[in-house]
C-alpha cells in the first residue's frame, strides 16, 4: 500500500490554502460591499439631481438648491471616505491574493511530489509482480518439462 511520507505536511498545506482562500474571500466580500455602497451613493446623487432639476424649473425657491448642495457635499464626502477604504482594502486584497497563490503553489508542489512517488511506487510494484509472475511461469514450465521427461520415461518402461 502506498504511503506518502510527507502526507502530514501536505495536509497542513491544504489547510493553510483553505484558510488563505477563506481570508481572501472575506476581504473580497468587504470590498464588493464598498463598491455596492459607492454605486448606491452615485444612484442617490443622480436621482436627487433629477429631482432638483425638476424643482428648479417649477419653483424659484433657493431652499431646495441649498438642501441639495448640502446633500451632495455629504454624499461626496461619504464616497471619498469609502473610496479611501477601498484603496486600503485593495492593498489588503492584493496581499491576501499573493498569500493565497503562494499557499496553493506550496500545496501543488507537494501534490506533484506525491504523484511522482506514487507513480514510482506503482512501477516498482508492477515490476515486482511481473518478476513474481515470470518466476511462477518459469517454475511451471520447468515442472511441466520434468513431468514430460518423467512421463516419456514411464511410457518407455511400460512398453
Amino acid at each position: 500500500m502506498f504511503l506518502f511520507r510527507l502526507q502530514s505536511v501536505l495536509d497542513v498545506r491544504e489547510r493553510m490554502a483553505r484558510l488563505k482562500q477563506k481570508e481572501f474571500a472575506e476581504v473580497l466580500g468587504r470590498h464588493q460591499v464598498l463598491e455596492a455602497e459607492i454605486e448606491r451613493h452615485e444612484g442617490d446623487l443622480a436621482r436627487a439631481s433629477r429631482y432638483v432639476d425638476g424643482l428648479r424649473r417649477s419653483s424659484p425657491s433657493v431652499a431646495p438648491l441649498e438642501l441639495f448642495g448640502n446633500f451632495q457635499r455629504r454624499i461626496r464626502g461619504d464616497m471619498e471616505r469609502i473610496e479611501e477604504q477601498m484603496r486600503e482594502q485593495a492593498q489588503e486584497l492584493e496581499a491576501k491574493r499573493h498569500a493565497l497563490v503562494e499557499a496553493k503553489r506550496a500545496q501543488r508542489s507537494l501534490e506533484i511530489l506525491r504523484d511522482k512517488e506514487r507513480f514510482r511506487y506503482e512501477e516498482a510494484l508492477s515490476r515486482s509482480e511481473r518478476a513474481a509472475m515470470d518466476e511462477v511461469a518459469s517454475n511451471y514450465h520447468l515442472l511441466r518439462q520434468a513431468e514430460r521427461r518423467g512421463e516419456s520415461t514411464d511410457h518407455s518402461a511400460d512398453g
